[in-house]
């Protein structure tokens, strides 16, 4: 592949030089973007790129998918600012995927379908498109509940400024559907988007590919509402399976990243917690006491590769200790000095591993073999005809998840021997697998807290015990959904006022539609 700060310069610098005499051509805008030299692939570099993080300093990426998502689940902890960890109201954070996605991710993605929906040599980056756009609605919807959707992102196309809030429900089955067609259109001996897909265009099938990936996305959409339609989730589920999900590590889905391209191109995720914020190395973020003590209980072997002590850097597992959630350095009865297990200063506890999960030209996961398989691992407990068992496919997800992070770093492979130990001392139990399948799908979705807060939401595990912070805006509960921004109530009053009529108040509590738990 491309080096990527090259790719997207390219698809910046679409500017034509010339010159002459004749007025009427000087005063023409030779640099403009006209729909005849437009390359339409670098709306989905851009829509990609994007969807990994703003590149606006990460700004979405910071805000919900750590300080919110990745606090709440109990994965990191934070003793200072992080409103997430402590449940504290803060509506503009809250409300950053919403704004960020529909201005650049969502417009061109829309843009790409528009531009190559009756073009027979791009049908193949049209189906892409249609997938993408799932991929994209998919974490919004996720996040927010009701959203716009049928009609987002035709301002331009439709003079559409006011799209109507589509209903859950309609936009999963919308999302199934679309899924479903462009798998089946998409033509092995078609064109391919090339170096401008930052997700497959490396690979020696694309198209193949993002086959499996429709198929796979179609098996976390049917499972996500399982516990509100188990029969059109068996449906989608037995569907996704007939046509192909991911069969191996080598399926994964993921954008690898550039350092030279600064805040454009570098991970998102490293960008924050390591990078020019660095929070991980300043005392701002931990791992959290639930996620250290839940790999130390079980003899886990990933712990030493999450984990480092911040003042030391031992990545001994026995030496690790994760902050709990819920604390402050303000003196009082939640300073992090009452912690039982406080290790004499705040630099003393864990944090993330740099070395391994957090370079600047590391990947960003999209979507993972080990989930696949723990999704089947579900569906086969709850009777859906996916082939194999609930324990096979349980193993088949444990051991997917330990050895997918040599993707991230050499560092970071786990021996297969320490794998196959692991499984042999936690077989999979029918009576607890609803719990089993959770926690390790809670594990294998590190850094992709958008999926573990969604995940969590729908199954309820692990069980994650509150916190109740003074401040806090839920009266001790975990928050269930993110905020719509402010200025949709003016901006789009009646598609607004109606969401809100049908879902429920704009609050942390509100619960999406399949949502049950």
């Amino acid at each position: 592949m491309k080096n990527l700060s090259y790719i997207i310069l390219t698809a910046a610098l679409l500017v034509f030089s010339g010159c002459t005499s004749d007025f009427e051509e000087i005063n023409t805008d030779k640099n403009r973007v006209t729909e005849g030299s437009y390359v339409p692939v670098y709306s989905l570099t851009r829509a990609q790129l994007e969807y990994s993080g703003n590149s606006d300093f990460s700004y979405d990426t910071w805000r919900v998918n750590i300080i919110y998502a990745a606090m709440m689940t109990q994965q990191l902890a934070n003793a200072t600012w992080y409103a997430g960890d402590k449940y504290v109201q803060d509506d503009a954070w809250a409300a950053a995927s919403f704004d960020v996605a529909y201005n650049d991710q969502v417009k061109y993605i829309v843009d790409l379908m528009k531009l190559t929906e009756n073009d027979p040599l791009n049908a193949n980056l049209y189906q892409i498109a249609r997938i993408n756009r799932v991929m994209i609605f998919h974490r919004l919807t996720d996040l927010y509940g009701d959203i716009p959707y049928s009609e987002a992102g035709l301002a331009f196309h439709e003079g559409n400024y006011t799209p109507v809030y589509d209903s859950q429900q309609d936009i999963y089955m919308d999302m199934l559907n679309e899924l479903n067609e462009a798998a089946q259109a998409l033509d092995p001996a078609g064109d391919v988007p090339g170096s401008g897909d930052l997700i497959y265009g490396a690979a020696a099938d694309p198209i193949m590919q993002w086959k499996k990936f429709a198929y796979s996305m179609m098996l976390r959409l049917a499972m996500r509402m399982s516990e509100v339609d188990d029969a059109s989730a068996k449906t989608w589920v037995e569907r996704a399976v007939a046509g192909g999900v991911f069969g191996s590590n080598a399926d994964n889905a993921f954008i690898n990243h550039d350092a030279n391209g600064g805040r454009t191109t570098v991970n998102r995720n490293s960008n924050i917690l390591g990078g020019e914020w660095n929070a991980t190395n300043t005392g701002e973020v931990f791992l959290s006491k639930t996620f250290v003590d839940f790999l130390q209980d079980n003899n886990d072997p990933r712990l030493g590769v999450f984990s480092r002590v911040l003042s030391s850097g031992d990545t001994d597992p026995a030496n690790q200790i994760g902050l709990p959630n819920g604390l402050d350095q303000n003196g009082g009865e939640f300073d992090v000095t009452t912690d039982p297990n406080f290790p004499g200063d705040i630099t003393n506890y864990s944090t993330i591993r740099e070395d391994v999960f957090l370079s600047l030209s590391g990947p960003t996961f999209v979507l993972n073999y080990a989930q696949v398989e723990l999704l089947l691992a579900e569906a086969a407990a709850k009777g859906y005809n996916v082939g194999g068992t609930a324990a096979s496919h349980y193993n088949a997800g444990v051991t997917a998840a330990m050895e997918f992070l040599a993707q991230y770093n050499a560092a970071g492979a786990i021996p297969t021997a320490d794998i196959t130990a692991y499984l042999t001392a936690h077989p999979y139990d029918p009576a607890n697998g609803e719990a089993m399948i959770g926690e390790q799908y809670w594990v294998a979705s590190f850094l992709d807290w958008y999926e573990v807060w969604s995940n969590w939401r729908r199954t309820g595990y692990p069980a994650l015990t509150p916190v109740n912070y003074p401040s806090g805006a839920t009266g001790g509960v975990i928050p269930r959904r993110m905020l719509y921004p402010s200025h949709e109530a003016s901006n789009n009053p009646t598609n607004f006022a109606e969401a809100i009529d049908r879902q429920g108040p704009n609050t942390f509590l509100t619960k999406v539609w399949w949502d049950a738990k």
